[in-house]
Formats: C-alpha cells, structure tokens, sequence
C-alpha cells in the first residue's frame, strides 16, 4: 500500500453553502500546545454585543496589522516577542489567552507575571468588556512525586490548597480557587505530559475557572428573585384565600390575578436566558472535569469534590430558583382557569335565571294575548252585527221579519266568522315562523 499523499481531484455533486463551515467546526478551537516549564494567563470578558467584536479585532491587530478584521471572525492567532496570544469569540464572553514557554519570559517566581511585561503598555487594561474571570496556570517539571501540600501552600499564601492527580496520573494540579489581585491561579506539575497533551490539560483547567465564573452570574439574581418569589406566592395564596370566601366580586380578584401573572411572566422573560445559561455553563464544567480523569491524591481534597460542596449548591439554588419561577407562573395559569371556571358558571347561572324570566313573561304575555283576542271577538262581533243589521233590517222589514229575532240570529253567525278568521290567521303566522 502506497503511503504517498494523492494528487487526484474527485468529482462531487453540488455541495451545500454551509457544508464547509460546518465541517470545521470541530477544528474551529484547536489546543495550543505547551511545554514545561511554561505559563498561561486568560482573561474573559463580557460580550456586551456584536459592535464589541469589532473593538477586539482592532485591540488585537494594535500587536499585528495582520490580524483577521473580518466581522464574523470566532478566533485570532498570533505571535508577540515570545509569547502565543489566542483570542476566541464566543456567545456571551471573549476569552484572550497568552502563552510562555521557557526562555527569558519564562524565568521568575512560580506565578509572576512580569513575562507579560513584553506586551505594550496598559494594552491587557484596555481589552473590551468587563472581565468575568482571569486565570494564571503555571506548568512545571517534576520527575518524580508532587511536592507535599505544605510545601506548595505558601505559594497560595498559606490558604487552604485542593487537587489531584490528573491526566491518568500524568500530572498533579493544586490550587485554592480564590482570587488573589483578580486573578485565580493553578499550578500544574507535569510528571509525562507531551506538548499537546499539556496544552489540552491546562485548557481544561482554564474553562473550568472561566465558565465556573459564567454560571455562577445568575446567583445574585437568584438570591434577589427568591425574595421576590415569597412575596408573590405569598400575594397568590391571599388571592386563592380570597377566592375561596367568595367575599367579593370575581372581577377584582381577576385583575388582581392578571397583574400578578404580568409580573411573573416579566421576570421569566428576562431572567429565563441567565438561568438557562447557567443550567448549560454548569454542565460543561461537569464534562471538563471528567475529561480531566482525576486520580486522588493521599492528603489532598480533590478538586472535583470541593466544586461538589461549593460550586454545585450555588448551581443548584439558581436551578430551583428557575423552576420555582416557572412552577409559580404555572400555579398562576391554574388559578386564572379555576377563577374564569367559576365565572363563566356564575354567568351561566345569571343566563338560565334570565331565560326562566323571559319564559314566564313570555307565557305572562301569551295569556294577556289570549285575553285581549277574547275582547277582539266580542269586539268584533258587536261591530259586525251592528253593520250586518244595518244591511239586512230593509230586508226584514219588506219580508215582514221582526228585526230583533233577525239581529239575535246573527249573533252567532258573525261570532263564528270572526272566530274563525283569527284561528286562520294564527295558524298562518305559525306556519310562517
């Protein structure tokens, strides 16, 4: 088998447009690589938008010209007396992260930083958006076993010192997780670590800092929202109390109930996204721990656990504050049902009162028609006589008929006719409804 690189083109059907992108988007974020002794410092900042991109990109280009200015631009490499500088874009932060390798930049105290002193002056001050995290790792050469935790504590200045074998026990990483001059240090021991392999170890350890950092930004909105919850749940309770005594009109409570749910509604909408994002930063530091494969080491709290006792709770309490917030809006949803139920019943109700009333004035006004039919007869019939005794008293009298035997005769004659004319016409107006 031939292990010579291939010169032939293949002939591909039309491709998609964003076949290419997303192809590389496993290699959008490769790993730098890294040698011990070595450093790396990245700082994160907030992404206030898409205008800030273009602020990077021209912060970047004042250490090369040639640095991609293009808007859509993810990530930036580029070289600076010595030092790697990597800048990536992602939704909410920017990450810039710089490294040293040996040389005159890499001598000085375990985590000094005056390598950094080669970049112009005030440019790392000057960098977009606010910072959210900035992580010093410090990688060192060790043969053989990591020094004992109390001879790495002052490093830490005496505080109390987490961590653990990593890499399949290929490393040893030790820090205190506090921010000292705003910055959270590691120091990482490589006992047989490759380039890449270091590379990789300590971005791990850096996107554990950052994005530990990203999700914890909806703690202070969760303890504020908490308080804010009691109230409402509290005000929710009186309403359904209210609602039950029935003490007052269901209108009032309603509006009191809709403005309830406006409020809660508002504060998903602009809290839901933070609480999301922080469900979702959690979880990749949950995978970057686990990708750091962790061997304990004797006398030494494990990093993963000390984020279980610190980390994970506040994590948690955002999480229940989210479901608590949509637990309410749901009890809320439930309460609006149960109060338009119960009026559209009282409405119901008012209605079949209203038909009974219409029913028996209906039936009122039937008998009073029936009456007034009954006088229209009498009426009628008086008329009728009278004119058919004007017609036909001549006629009596030139055929010698007493008048009156002749007027009593067509009584009920003309009583009938009527009577049967009216019981025509209410047939026909039946018929016709």
């Amino acid at each position: 088998m031939s292990l010579l690189p291939s010169t032939q083109t293949l002939p591909l059907p039309r491709e998609l447009p964003q076949r290419q992108r997303l192809a590389d988007e496993l290699h959008a974020r490769p790993f730098e690589t890294l040698a011990s002794p070595g450093r790396v410092l990245s700082v994160a900042t907030l992404r206030a938008g898409v205008a800030q991109d273009a602020q990077c990109l021209a912060h970047l280009a004042e250490l090369d010209p040639a640095a991609p200015d293009a808007m859509g631009t993810t990530h930036v490499r580029l070289q600076w007396r010595g030092l790697r500088i990597k800048w990536e874009r992602h939704t909410e932060f920017f990450s810039l992260s710089i490294f040293c390798e040996r040389g005159e930049h890499g001598r000085g105290g375990t985590f000094d930083t005056g390598w950094l002193d080669v970049l112009p002056s005030g440019w790392l001050a000057r960098l977009p958006g606010e910072m959210v995290s900035a992580t010093l790792v410090a990688l060192q050469p060790c043969a053989g076993e990591p020094p004992h935790v109390r001879e790495v504590a002052p490093l830490f200045g005496g505080e109390p010192v987490v961590g653990n074998r990593i890499a399949d026990g290929a490393a040893t990483v030790m820090t205190d997780l506090r921010t000292v001059e705003g910055v959270t240090r590691f120091l990482v021991f490589d006992h047989r670590l490759n380039r890449r392999r270091a590379g990789r170890t300590v971005q791990r350890l850096v996107e554990i800092d950052t994005y530990r950092m990203m999700a914890l930004l909806s703690l202070p909105l969760a303890a504020r929202r908490m308080g804010e919850l009691g109230a409402e749940e509290s005000q929710l309770a009186s309403l359904m109390e209210r609602f039950r005594g029935a003490a007052e009109g269901d209108e009032a409570l309603l509006a009191e109930l809709v403005s309830l749910a406006a409020r809660v509604e508002q504060a998903l909408a602009d809290h839901g996204a933070r609480f999301s994002a922080t469900r979702a930063y959690s979880g990749i530091v949950d995978r970057r721990m686990a990708e750091l494969r962790e061997v304990l080491l004797p006398g030494l709290q494990p990093l993963s656990e000390f984020l279980d006792r610190r980390f994970r709770p506040a994590v948690d309490s955002c999480a229940a504050t989210a479901a608590r917030q949509a637990e309410l809006s749901g009890r809320i949803a439930r309460a609006a049902q149960l109060l338009q139920t119960r009026s559209e019943v009282e409405r119901e109700r008012q209605n079949q009162a209203l038909l009974a009333s219409l029913d028996r004035r209906q039936g009122m006004q039937l008998r009073l028609q029936e009456t007034v039919e009954g006088l229209s007869v009498i009426a009628m019939s008086y008329y009728g006589v009278g004119l058919a005794g004007y017609a036909l008293k001549p006629l009596a009298k030139a055929a010698g008929i007493n008048e009156v035997w002749l007027v009593g005769a067509l009584v009920p004659v003309v009583v009938g006719v009527v009577m049967w004319n009216l019981r025509r016409l209410r047939r026909h107006l039946a018929s016709a409804h």
